[in-house]
This record gives structure tokens, sequence and C-alpha cells, in this order.
């Protein structure tokens, strides 16, 4: 007991004692038995008192924004998010979370306030809809981290008409001078997940839906002026080396679009995406890459759209309307994206 209060005096003694003890409060995450959950909040302490300053400004910072708060009570993990597998397997625990410190910082400054309600208060962003081949809409969306998860902070997801998701890229922005990092890039998950997929490239006039996810990122990095974007090799992933299955290829993927690997598991990406012209392409496929180029550049803009300030006054309204529209946070799937 006098360990245990040792190490409680010096996790507070970064930030103040009365938030230490709100993080213990409402913690959803701690599942179990009343012992199992005491277990995880001993776990918490001591992992707390290993960086009781950076931790400790963590929570003052969490703890003096509303919208954080409204987020923290949605995903009490936030809160450790940290402490666990986060992005990069190589990274300690004081890089994990100065990423998160740092994404959070970005976002609260530069998203439209309505847009960061929609996505980390309500837990689901519409973003708008495009025409398929088919005649079938499509839908983009935004999301925060799933329940429990680890391989980013934000997540776009190209939805169907009922907004299931059927491809999803998941990103932080970190650093001082503000870099994207790229944590995971995920398909359809099932038996029947290739026709899926193939069902979708035709869909999009034979555009390949993670390229499409991809320029949407490229998209958010352009509207904010960032120009590095970093991505997570295969063996760097916090998932690689925990028996669950990973089955994308990473590597191949950067490889494809030009990124060269650097040290620490990351891929360095181009700062700006190449496209092919349309003499690039034989006559007779033309018509297709004109239609294929029209939708993506209509998707890029459906998220532009929503990255600017002048939607905020539209978004904002929808916050309390759409409360009961969607799942909350805990409820959603916790398996990972990255298949």
């Amino acid at each position: 007991m006098a360990k245990l209060s040792a190490t409680f005096i010096e996790a507070t003694r970064g930030g103040t004692p009365v938030n230490m003890l709100r993080s213990l409060r409402g913690r959803r995450d701690w599942r179990g038995a009343w012992y199992k959950r005491g277990v995880s909040a001993l776990k918490y302490l001591l992992r707390s008192g290993c960086m009781p300053v950076q931790h400790g400004s963590f929570l003052d910072f969490v703890y003096a924004s509303p919208r954080m708060m409204a987020y923290r009570q949605r995903d009490p993990r936030l809160l450790e998010r940290h402490m666990h597998r986060y992005i990069n397997a190589n990274w300690k625990r004081s890089q994990r979370l100065e990423s998160l410190h740092q994404h959070y910082r970005f976002v609260l400054a530069h998203l439209p306030n309505g847009l960061f309600d929609l996505v980390y208060a309500l837990g689901h962003a519409s973003l708008g809809s495009m025409k398929a081949k088919d005649g079938s809409l499509l839908t983009l969306c935004m999301r925060p981290p799933i329940f429990m998860g680890c391989e980013g902070e934000l997540c776009l997801q190209l939805c169907d008409v009922n907004e299931d998701p059927l491809y999803s890229i998941v990103f932080s922005i970190v650093g001082e001078r503000p870099r994207i990092v790229i944590g995971c890039l995920q398909g359809p998950r099932g038996d029947n997940a290739k026709d899926v997929v193939r069902a979708l490239t035709r869909n999009l006039y034979g555009m390949r839906p993670k390229h499409l996810m991809l320029s949407l990122v490229y998209t958010f990095a352009r509207h904010f002026g960032i120009t590095e974007i970093s991505a997570i090799s295969n063996d760097a992933h916090p998932l690689r080396r925990t028996g669950r299955p990973v089955l994308a290829d990473y590597d191949a993927f950067w490889e494809e679009q030009q990124g060269m690997a650097a040290g620490g598991g990351w891929y360095i990406l181009p700062s700006s995406q190449s496209h092919k012209s349309e003499a690039d392409v034989p006559s007779n496929h033309r018509s297709a890459f004109r239609r294929r180029e029209a939708l993506r550049r209509e998707t890029e803009q459906l998220l532009a759209n929503a990255l600017t300030r002048r939607v905020v006054g539209q978004v904002a309204p929808l916050v309390q309307e759409r409360q009961a529209a969607y799942k909350r946070l805990q409820n959603f799937s916790e398996t990972s994206w990255a298949s």
C-alpha cells in the first residue's frame, strides 16, 4: 500500500492530483470482475509513475478542453493509449505520448470546431456522397480510432450508401513541424473480401480503392500545408508481434507509391502524389480514365470542403441531432483494421 501511495504521488507530480483522480473514473475500458479492474487501475498508476511530468501534462491538456473532455467520455482509453503498443512498435512510451499530444493539439487548432465535434464527440462525420459507375452511392466518412485502437487517431473511410465501411486509412499528425504518419490501410474483411474489392474497383472506373484512400491523405496534407508523409512498415506495425493477423503487405504498396524505406520502421512517401495524364492512357481507355479522375477529384473535394472553416455553421448543429444515430464508440468492433 505504501508503494502504491508513493507511485500515485509521483504520478500526480507532473499535473494536478485532481486530474489524476478524474482519470480513474468512468474507465469503461477496464473490464471484468472488480479485481481485474483493480489490476488495470494499478498498472495505469504504475505506468503513469514512470513518466509523471509528461502524463500529467497530457491529463491537464485533456481536462482543460471541453472538446477533449467530450471525447474522453466516449473513449476513456485515450488517457492511456500511449501506455500500450501504438502506431510504431519501435517507439518508446515517451514518443507515443508526445505523438498523441501533438495530434490533438493540431486537430483542435486546425479542424473546424463542428467537424471536430462530429468526429471525436459523436464518433462519426459523413462528408458527402458520390455516384459510382453502377449508379449506387458511395459515402466518404471521417471517424476517430476504433475502441482500443493502436494505428492512429484519425480515420477516413470509403463507405457504401448505408455508411458501412468498404476501405479505411488511419493516420495521425505529429511533430512540432507537422507531418502525417499513416498506421493503417485496410479493405474489407471476410471470405468474400476479394470479390468486394473487385466490385468496388469496377465501380470506381478501374481505380484501386487503396489509391483513392491515399489520395485523400494527400488532400488532407495539401489543405494544411503538410509536406512530409510517413507510412508504417510491415515489421514496425504495432500488431505484427502480437500474433494477430496483419494480412496487408504495406512495404510493397509504399514502394509502389515511390516510398523510400527509412530508419525506425518508416517509409517516406513523396511530398506529392503522381498521377497519369490522359496522354499516358491508350485511346480506347481514355473515356474510363476521365470518369475515374473526375470521381477522384470529386471525392477529394468532399474532404477539402469539410476541412474548410466555412462549413462550421452547417456541421455544428448536427451534433445534437445525430447523437443517437450511431453506435457508442465502445461498441465498435475491437478488431484491428490492419488486414
